[in-house]
């Protein structure tokens, strides 16, 4: 039983008496895309859950269908003070929101699982791969489509994609904008496994949570580190190379002309 739901920020949180707990997203208007007060919601929780001992396993997952959508950039449009762009200090603070809600996610001490149903698009491709382990639907997908709005991928994905999939196909999502189906994710090692549809995701999930929660707390802590450090030991400079390139493409004139074209909508 949870013993506490919530939703601040379109962001649902309960903790059930197991020690599981659980985070929703639902901004299933924008197909459950982040917006500043969803990221900053998602960030809080993760360091107020990092410090406490009674959460043994967070499960990810987002309502209506859709995992998350990216970055609300529709809203960022309607935010951006010049109505068609940011300056270098604007472009800063996005890119590093969205590398802080990541490394929030990656420093839990304990098992992370995401419940992917849906689209798992941009930011929200790199909150799914971020967890320790991946599950989704058959119907699924992961996009880092950033390119086509002039961007580049974000919120680490240019480390976690790669090291997940090999460096030739996470350059096709990447540069080419490729879709990758859950059943094409799962055989080409970026999900955990994958299931035929919302009530067998959710029959994976709590599987893999009653088994995690039959282990020792310190032993699952001290694993997850190890094979984190070995696995994205160039997971800090990659942030550091998207925060640089990212806050440069934030300004570009190709992207002032997607929110300006958001904008117009």
């Amino acid at each position: 039983m949870i013993s506490e739901t919530r939703c601040v920020g379109g962001v649902w949180d309960g903790i059930d008496d197991d020690g599981v707990a659980r985070i929703e997203i639902d901004r299933q208007a924008q197909m459950n895309a982040l917006d500043g007060a969803a990221s900053g919601r998602l960030i809080e929780l993760c360091h107020e859950w990092a410090e406490r001992s009674d959460v043994r396993v967070v499960v990810v997952s987002g309502r209506g269908g859709s995992f998350c959508a990216g970055a609300d950039v529709a809203g960022m449009a309607a935010d951006s003070a010049t109505g068609g762009g940011f300056d270098e200090s604007q472009a800063r603070r996005i890119i590093e929101n969205g590398s802080n809600l990541i490394g929030a996610l990656r420093s839990l001490p304990m098992p992370v699982i995401a419940a992917v149903d849906g689209a798992a698009v941009g930011i929200g491709a790199s909150l799914a791969v971020a967890a320790d382990l991946v599950y989704a639907t058959t119907r699924s997908y992961f996009l880092l489509a950033f390119v086509n709005i002039g961007l580049m991928p974000d919120g680490g994905a240019s480390a976690l994609f790669t090291v997940s999939l090999g460096r030739a196909r996470a350059n096709a999502m990447a540069l080419l904008g490729e879709k990758l189906h859950a059943p094409d994710a799962y055989g080409a090692g970026l999900l955990t496994d994958v299931a035929d549809d919302a009530d067998a995701l959710d029959k994976l999930v709590a599987r893999a949570t009653t088994r995690l929660l039959r282990n020792p707390p310190n032993a699952l802590a001290v694993t997850k580190a190890a094979l984190d450090a070995h696995a994205l030991a160039g997971y800090d400079a990659a942030i550091d190379r998207e925060i640089a390139g990212q806050t440069r493409l934030l300004q570009s004139p190709e992207f002032h002309r997607v929110l300006a074209g958001f904008g117009t909508h």
